[in-house]
């Protein structure tokens, strides 16, 4: 099993590769930052040559590690300390910005009172994400080890020569026993070791070693690669990357509030959309995929448009609107011919694994598209989008429940429970004022805008009244809402509901009351309500009251929330924030914004999850949705001088 903790991200938008707490590269996704993941294992390893069983691997106990992002870079530096062994060696990982390159360049250092003479080893195992038959060879002209498959083609090379190989019958254990038998140079494991001299190294002394990945479709391809690579002094390679990162920052909003915790998480955030963010279709990617084989979740490494929305929105918010414009575009491709758009997909746009149709994700596509012009005020855009828009809101006029004017069921946006959610009949009405909104612009006067404007009215007046909880003084999450075993969520008897076209029916709840943060979707992001509005105010007091972690903070999504066990969300707690800002509550919004930077991990990402308990991170890491929150509330306070 690998970690389920992506510790350190790096990439450039089409490459993406992730790098665990120990220094150990265990993920590689390429063409697409989302998929395929074709690393099994890639281990480094210090041995004495000629003797056996002297291996040491860098992942293992005999180190002292630290890591760090050098600053306002997505370049990580590993640092490993053994006084016993006697080195110090410095490990520098990046993605190249021109080339599918992974670059490893290591740096050993003789920290001892006497001379060292040592070799480093490379394990790999690779392109083993997809059943196909894998293999590896070694190519004595380029000489490293190449592991391929059908499409797939990894170069694993160095800039110093290769001493020892071995590809077939059990290459780590030779490399666990420092002795290798490079009899053959082709197989079919898709794993092998390679080992390079470093020699003698006196006392003070170091010495550096640099070695590649090269991701390629064809093996002439992958050969090209490495003869380029290697043709580049690796020096100048860092500071092009250390150069890029820094103008990207520079290109978007520059905000420096003096407080230096906050100013570097929101840099950090930054730099987090645009590894997520894949170069040729403009997917946003939710979170480097961490449970591959669902252990414990659906997986993670898709797009979805509820996600995207708010993500999308802290983006043009901090100066990218062209990252914005692609992911749209992606969005318009990705569109059903019905006008809707599906629960998740892959950042190529083909559909992903999926439990059913979530409407909140068109109403907010809808919405976040006139969010992007209302900050660009481009008419082309809206231009080029009219075709999608005027798709998705029939498609949404449509999907209305005729008995009580809302959207009819579909799963919720926490992809957990059918019915008719407060959340996702806020996020239908905003994606249809939407609509009828670009068309004003426009001039279009589409035949179907009086019945947008029409269905829009009737389902702000159902949102207001039959999905308001007089009794308890809030909004019921939902109606006619499936409950699920866990906690008490039912209320008010069940009844049977026609599920799709072929008439299928299911036993539902009728009212829904337990208290969600989704809630105030109802007023933050999607206007429905006025936040100062007496049935907004009492379901946010409410909000705040049941979902409060009474240990460390923050606040989880729902009252009978089991999700890894039931922990505060950073997301929530920031969505919150971002109400107590409506209403001008800016010390609240700060201090959940403070609370959200405390529970950063140490490289500075934001989890989906904080432990109840211990404060750790416990899910997920990065979760872009986050760093998307986290930088909507940020720029709020700072911009009205509140931080």
């Amino acid at each position: 099993m690998k970690t389920y903790f992506n510790d350190a991200v790096i990439g450039n938008s089409r490459v993406l590769a992730c790098i665990d707490k120990r220094g150990e590269l265990v993920r590689l996704f390429w063409p697409h930052i989302d998929y395929p993941q074709h690393l099994d294992s890639f281990q480094i390893g210090i041995y004495t040559s000629g003797s056996s069983y002297s291996t040491k691997w860098l992942q293992g106990d005999e180190w002292e590690r630290s890591q760090r992002y050098i600053p306002d870079t997505n370049i990580v530096e590993t640092v490993y300390l053994s006084n016993d062994l006697g080195f110090r060696i410095t490990c520098t990982d990046f993605l190249t910005i021109e080339d599918n390159v992974c670059i490893r360049y290591f740096e050993v250092e003789n920290i001892s009172q006497e001379k060292k003479s040592i070799n480093m080893l490379g394990y790999s195992s690779l392109t083993s994400s997809i059943g196909d038959m894998r293999s590896t060879l070694f190519d004595f002209e380029l000489d490293c080890l190449v592991h391929y498959r059908h499409n797939y083609y990894f170069a694993v090379a160095a800039n110093r020569k290769v001493v020892d190989y071995q590809i077939t019958n059990d290459p780590y254990n030779a490399a666990v026993r420092s002795e290798f038998y490079g009899i053959d140079d082709v197989g079919m494991l898709g794993q092998g070791v390679q080992a390079w001299e470093l020699g003698s190294i006196l006392p003070g002394e170091k010495k550096n070693i640099t070695i590649y990945i090269c991701c390629a479709h064809t093996l002439k391809d992958a050969a090209l690669s490495v003869s380029h690579i290697k043709s580049k002094n690796i020096y100048a390679l860092m500071q092009e990357t250390e150069d890029f990162w820094l103008d990207y920052l520079k290109s978007g909003k520059e905000i420096i509030t003096g407080n230096r915790e906050l100013d570097e998480l929101y840099r950090r955030s930054l730099l987090t959309f645009k590894l997520m963010s894949d170069e040729q279709t403009g997917g946003l990617l939710a979170a480097p995929e961490m449970d591959e084989e669902f252990t414990k979740c659906g997986r993670y490494a898709y797009c979805w448009g509820r996600d995207a929305a708010f993500i999308t929105s802290a983006l043009d918010r901090a100066g990218y609107p062209k990252l914005v414009e692609k992911f749209y575009q992606w969005a318009v491709d990705a569109q059903a011919n019905d006008g809707s758009w599906y629960q998740r997909y892959h950042l190529d746009g083909n559909l992903a694994p999926s439990w059913g149709l979530q409407i909140d994700e068109t109403g907010t596509l809808l919405w976040g598209m006139l969010q992007h012009y209302n900050l660009v005020k481009d008419k082309s855009f809206l231009e080029w989008a009219w075709a999608a828009i005027q798709k998705g809101a029939d498609f949404l006029i449509e999907f209305v429940d005729k008995e009580n004017r809302l959207p009819k069921p579909t799963y919720d946006l926490w992809e957990e429970r059918i019915g008719q959610h407060t959340y996702s009949c806020a996020a239908v009405y905003a994606g249809l004022k939407a609509a009828v909104e670009v068309d004003g612009i426009l001039d279009k006067d589409y035949v179907n805008r009086s019945e947008w404007e029409r269905k829009a009215a009737d389902m702000r007046n159902a949102i207001e009244n039959v999905l308001w909880d007089p009794v308890q003084n809030r909004f019921y999450r939902a109606v006619n809402s499936t409950v699920q075993g866990w906690g008490f969520e039912g209320h008010g008897g069940k009844k049977e509901i026609v599920l799709n076209p072929k008439g299928y029916k299911k036993w539902v709840s009728a009212l829904d009351i337990m208290v969600d943060i989704s809630l105030l979707g109802v007023s933050v992001p999607f206007e429905v309500m006025d936040p100062q509005h007496p049935k907004v105010e009492s379901t946010a007091k409410a909000i705040e009251y049941h979902l409060t972690s009474p240990e460390i903070g923050g606040l989880k999504r729902y009252e009978t929330d089991a999700y890894m066990g039931g922990n505060p969300w950073i997301l929530t707690t920031l969505w919150m924030a971002l109400y107590h800002i409506r209403v001008e509550n800016y010390e609240k919004a700060k201090e959940y914004l403070e609370w959200a930077a405390a529970h950063k991990t140490y490289l500075g990402f934001l989890p989906e999850q904080v432990d109840k308990y211990t404060g750790e991170a416990a899910w997920v890491v990065p979760l872009t949705w986050s760093h998307a929150m986290f930088v909507l509330v940020y720029l709020e306070l700072a911009e009205r001088g509140k931080l």
